[in-house]
């Protein structure tokens, strides 16, 4: 059942020099269930076992900017595999974006083991939100997957040669991935999506933002400190606006050096932007200072364990084994500049609202990051450099004050009319 009419339209990556029939086989298994299987082969040294593929080895390397010749005299020359891997890399992922730009993909499967779910996880990160994916190894443990919605099924056998168990296990993928792609939202779940950046200490403001968002028709979707989702989702068009009440991350991207970024974020690479495809798409966002009062330091018990460029500053207990510090002048000012550049920038209809009595439940008058005039300087700076003024509006009111929230949702509706 190949017809471009039927089911749903899945890629398979795989290398059909060594996993021809195992490819095959999957590809068979999801046809038989409906659907239109495509084969990106991403093998290099040897022959194909089975067909070439939707997607020839020939084609993929081409695709990344490579000819398969070149690839393989290179190889025979001495030169690293991952050299040859990184072009089939970029090849197939050339292929999956322009799938998915025509609409035609509806699902990706990979297989095979420790290169395979380094190469796989590389050619899905990226893709949509919600865009079905799934990692068949048997190196569970390789598939550098992040924060990616990426499935990893661990295969109990090397997915080398068929047999009962490797058929099973196939089959099992295959039905996996076919459930995935059968599935759609649940009626009632189609209204406007607003994402909202949330903290534990602007918890009361993003609880009383949702419920006003709800009453007005929309769905909201809160990410905790965790902006690069939010962005894959407004690039991939999934998230209509943005209340971007939490910037605390700004301070960890503005203000840290690469060695601490990493350590903070868990990956091998720096990046410091933040939200950057809210620069591409013109949705309405309403911004808020939202945590940039304060840098969390996890594991850290005491005013004596905390690092020393941050010694001395008002500091505060956040759990047993977290400590809050109090943000300066200098990193405030920092932050309200690029804010204020990236609202000068925004294609789209945007605010930003200043809560004067605090910027979280750390920093109100009588907590122990209360610093009046360090906010002061932030918005001093914030004034400073952006071109409109009129995108900025100052309340009396802490942030998590009822006040507040009701300026955010009206702003919000004014903005979206």
């Amino acid at each position: 059942m190949n017809d471009r009419s039927s089911g749903k339209c899945i890629a398979i990556l795989g290398t059909l020099d060594t996993r021809g029939d195992e490819v095959a086989f999957l590809k068979s298994r999801l046809q038989e269930r409906g659907h239109r299987a495509l084969v990106i082969d991403m093998g290099v040294m040897g022959e194909p076992i089975a067909d070439g593929g939707d997607y020839s080895r020939q084609a993929v390397a081409e695709a990344g900017g490579a000819s398969l010749a070149e690839l393989v005299a290179a190889a025979k020359a001495g030169a690293e595999r991952g050299a040859a891997t990184e072009v089939m890399i970029r090849g197939a992922r050339h292929i999956i974006a322009q799938l998915v730009a025509s609409g035609e993909l509806h699902g990706v499967i990979g297989l095979g083991g420790s290169t395979a779910a380094a190469s796989g996880a590389a050619v899905m990160s990226g893709l949509p939100v919600g865009l079905p994916k799934l990692l068949l190894t048997t190196f569970q443990r390789l598939a550098p997957i992040g924060d990616e919605d990426i499935v990893v099924m661990q295969s109990p056998v090397d997915l080398i040669g068929m047999n009962a168990i490797v058929a099973q296990t196939l089959s099992n993928a295959a039905g996996a991935m076919a459930g995935m792609v059968e599935q759609t939202a649940p009626e009632g779940h189609h209204r406007p999506v607003v994402g909202i950046t949330a903290l534990g200490v602007t918890t009361p403001a993003v609880q009383q933002v949702i419920a006003g968002l709800e009453a007005r028709g929309y769905d909201a979707v809160v990410f905790h400190a965790t902006s690069e989702n939010l962005d894959r989702l407004v690039a991939g068009g999934a998230i209509a606006a943005v209340i971007d009440l939490t910037t605390f991350e700004a301070i960890v991207k503005l203000c840290y050096s690469d060695e601490l970024i990493k350590a903070a974020t868990g990956t091998a690479t720096v990046d410091r932007r933040r939200l950057p495809s809210l620069q591409r798409r013109a949705i309405v966002q309403v911004i808020a200072p939202g945590g940039l009062d304060l840098h969390i330091l996890p594991g850290v018990q005491s005013e004596a364990a905390i690092p020393k460029p941050l010694q001395g500053r008002a500091c505060a207990t956040h759990g047993p084994n977290v400590m809050l510090v109090r943000t300066n002048e200098t990193e405030m000012q920092a932050v309200a500049k690029a804010l204020a550049e990236r609202i000068n920038e925004s294609p789209g209809p945007v605010a930003m609202l200043i809560p004067r009595r605090g910027f979280s439940d750390a920093s109100r008058a009588g907590s122990a990051l209360y610093s009046p005039q360090t906010d002061q300087a932030f918005i001093n700076a914030l004034r400073q450099h952006l071109n409109d003024l009129s995108a900025l509006q100052e309340l009396d009111c802490a942030i998590n004050d009822a006040p507040f929230a009701a300026a955010i949702l009206d702003t919000f509706t004014q903005l979206s009319t």
